[in-house]
C-alpha cells in the first residue's frame, strides 16, 4: 500500500513537470519566430530600402490562437488558397520556419517620421515613438501554450534588439 501511494505521488510531480516543460518549450516557438522574422525585415530591407508590412488586414497569422486550439499549424500556407488575407505578403517576407506553430503573428512596417501603428491588443505595454527617425516595423506574437485562455504576448521593433514579454500564465 505505502508503494502504491509513493507511486501516485511520484507520477504525480512527473506530470505536472512534464507539463511545464512543454510549455516552456512552445513559449520559446514564440521568441524563436520573433528573431526569425526580424532577420526576414532585414534582408528584405536590404534588397528593397523598407522594411515589408505583412499585416495589412490587421489579423494574427496564420490564426488568432486565442480562438483556435494550441496544436501546430502550418506557417506557410498554399498560395492561392484564400486561408488568409496576408498569405501572398508573409510568403514574400519567408521567415524561417522549422515547423507547425502555436501562435499568431502580426507585422506592421512604416517609413521614417510615420506614427508607429502596432496593433491594439492587450500585449506588453511598450510606448513608442510617435514619428521614429527611421524605417520601422513592430513586431507581435501571441499564443495560448496550454489551452486554458491565458496567452504569452510577444512584441518586438526596429528601434532595438529588445523583445517584450508578457506571461499572463
Amino acid at each position: 500500500m505505502v508503494v502504491v501511494v509513493i507511486m501516485g505521488i511520484l507520477t504525480t510531480v512527473a506530470v505536472a513537470s512534464l507539463r511545464k516543460q512543454v510549455n516552456t518549450a512552445w513559449q520559446a516557438e514564440g521568441l524563436s519566430m520573433v528573431q526569425s522574422i526580424r532577420a526576414a525585415e532585414e534582408r528584405w530591407r536590404a534588397e528593397h530600402m523598407m522594411y515589408l508590412n505583412v499585416s495589412h488586414a490587421d489579423e494574427w497569422y496564420p490564426m488568432d490562437p486565442r480562438e483556435a486550439s494550441p496544436a501546430l499549424r502550418s506557417f506557410f500556407m498554399e498560395p492561392g488558397s484564400g486561408v488568409h488575407l496576408d498569405q501572398e505578403l508573409w510568403l514574400q517576407l519567408r521567415p524561417t520556419v522549422s515547423g507547425g506553430v502555436r501562435f499568431g503573428y502580426l507585422v506592421n512596417a512604416g517609413y521614417a517620421t510615420t506614427t508607429m501603428t502596432p496593433a491594439s491588443d492587450p500585449g506588453p505595454e511598450v510606448t513608442w515613438p510617435s514619428s521614429p527617425p527611421d524605417n520601422w516595423y513592430v513586431i507581435q506574437a501571441i499564443g495560448d501554450t496550454n489551452g486554458d485562455g491565458s496567452c504569452v504576448y510577444y512584441r518586438a521593433s526596429s528601434l532595438d534588439g529588445s523583445v517584450f514579454v508578457v506571461d499572463q500564465d
